[in-house]
């Protein structure tokens, strides 16, 4: 049981660091015990002002489709709009750390939740349990503003852009500044273009890497993202042609859909794989000359029967 004299006390101690802070315009100063205690005692004393309710996100998965909307506005091959997540602790609950997160797209100069959507009618935004909540929470309040302005589909999980307003005229907004975005890949149009792109990418290269004598590979090692649900990275092994290759070559991050991720891999590796064909012919085609005409005659022979067999 904590004694009279010792709030007394504490108060007394309180209002000299309130009457020194008053009188140097400066934060009182603290030994490192006593900020720890304070920072505990913070954590532990009811809220001024109560916290809002968590509210209801539904089963939307709406990470998944601000990250699949953010995929369809590609722009060029490794340039899309930008999205750009980050969570901050909350207060502390019961012993609960609750939790906040902002998300930064493009198209407004400020992170959501924001005044435009996202935050209650007092101003207050809503803290989680969950830094997923939080994370979800934030992505709901930027497909909300998206679809209000027109420039993301109504309902349902199509991601491609709504290329007319929704009944309002768009007001341009300024740029929002520049900042670290994911590095998300959607298929390019000219790649769409490309006669060995998508599914001809991955047989070009198994066709390849036969010719080269390594019919079994590549192995294609591909993972899911764990923040982003329906997003994927992976990477080639090439076995034993492994040495042949840059490091790093084939080596992809957050593509939309496993099927596209080894798709992309396969069209990194098909230049690489082409040139060493070609490498591998020439010298074949050097051997053969260097020959004398009866056992060039003979090895040519020797070569077509190969290639009739291949």
């Amino acid at each position: 049981m904590v004694s009279s004299e010792t709030y007394r006390t504490i108060q007394n101690w309180v209002g000299q660091q309130l009457e020194y802070e008053a009188t140097h315009s400066a934060p009182a100063p603290l030994t490192d015990a006593q900020r720890k205690l304070l920072d505990k005692l913070e954590q532990t004393l009811p809220l001024t002002t109560p916290l809002l309710p968590e509210p209801d996100l539904g089963d939307t998965n709406w990470i998944g489709l601000l990250m699949e909307d953010r995929a369809a506005r590609q722009r060029g091959p490794g340039n899309i709009a930008g999205v750009d997540f980050q969570e901050k602790p909350g207060p502390v609950v019961g012993g609960v750390q609750k939790w906040y997160c902002h998300v930064r797209i493009d198209e407004h100069p400020q992170p959501f939740p924001n005044p435009e959507s996202g935050l209650s009618q007092d101003g207050t935004q809503p803290c989680f349990a969950r830094k997923k909540d939080a994370k979800k929470y934030a992505a709901k309040s930027a497909i909300e503003w998206l679809r209000t302005n027109g420039r993301m589909p109504q309902g349902g999980g199509n991601s491609m852009v709504s290329s007319q307003p929704q009944n309002r005229p768009l007001t341009p907004l300024p740029s929002s500044p520049e900042r670290k975005k994911p590095k998300l890949s959607a298929p390019s149009p000219e790649q769409s273009r490309d006669p060995a792109s998508k599914s001809d990418a991955l047989q070009e290269v198994q066709r390849l890497c036969a010719r080269l004598g390594s019919p079994d590979v590549p192995k294609y090692v591909v993972t899911e993202n764990p923040e982003h649900p329906g997003f994927f990275s992976g990477y080639p092994d090439m076995g034993i042609l492994v040495s042949e290759f840059p490091a790093g070559i084939g080596r992809v991050e957050d593509v939309l859909g496993k099927r596209s991720t080894k798709e992309k891999i396969a069209e990194e590796l098909l230049a690489p794989l082409r040139s060493m064909v070609a490498k591998r012919d020439e010298l074949d085609e050097q051997y053969i000359k260097s020959l004398p005409p009866l056992q060039q005659e003979s090895e040519n022979n020797h070569h077509s029967s190969v290639h009739l067999r291949g």
